[in-house]
């Protein structure tokens, strides 16, 4: 799977950078039909607590699958993204294995 990773309004740093490598290794190795990632990492300038926002575009056969999610932390964003595009992916399973 190739990843593309882009940060907007925040900087790059290693340790996001290994916690999204991590997440999309085992989203890779569970569904290995997955062709790209595309995962863009926000920080809102506001004043609410929720500013960090990740969100990933999967592509895989068919539309892609896409989550988004907001947070107080970046981390927490990207548990919760994974944790629904995990969701979205397992009904694609579902969904191609009925096909066949």
């Amino acid at each position: 799977m190739s990843r593309e990773i882009r940060y907007i309004n925040t900087d790059k740093t290693a340790a996001v950078e290994e916690l999204l490598h991590a997440k999309l290794d085992k989203l890779s190795e569970k569904y290995s039909w997955i062709t790209n990632a595309a995962v863009f990492i926000k920080e809102e300038k506001r004043p609410e607590e929720k500013n960090h926002e990740c969100e990933i575009k999967l592509s895989v056969p068919g539309p892609q699958i896409f989550a988004s999610n907001n947070d107080t932390t970046i981390s927490k964003a990207i548990h919760n993204v994974i944790g629904e595009l995990s969701v979205q992916l397992e009904r694609k399973k579902d969904k191609m294995q009925e096909k066949r």
